[in-house]
């Protein structure tokens, strides 16, 4: 769960940097949290993805020469 805390509060820091970059506009606000929550989900999901693959092959070498 630990994921989840740091994506929204990436996603707050977002929202955050939207609405004062936007001059006080709500939809800058939205925006910049949406696009802060959703580029740091994928950077977690990329990491996640690549330990899979690490997982795999420690699992594929484990069995070919184990």
């Amino acid at each position: 769960m630990k994921w989840l805390i740091v994506i929204l509060v990436v996603a707050l820091i977002g929202g955050i940097i939207g609405y004062f970059a936007s001059d006080g506009e709500p939809a800058g606000c939205l925006l910049g949290a949406f696009q802060a929550g959703s580029g740091c989900g994928a950077i977690i999901l990329q990491i996640f993805i690549w330990g899979l693959i690490i997982a795999g092959l420690i699992a594929l070498f484990g069995w070919l020469f184990g």
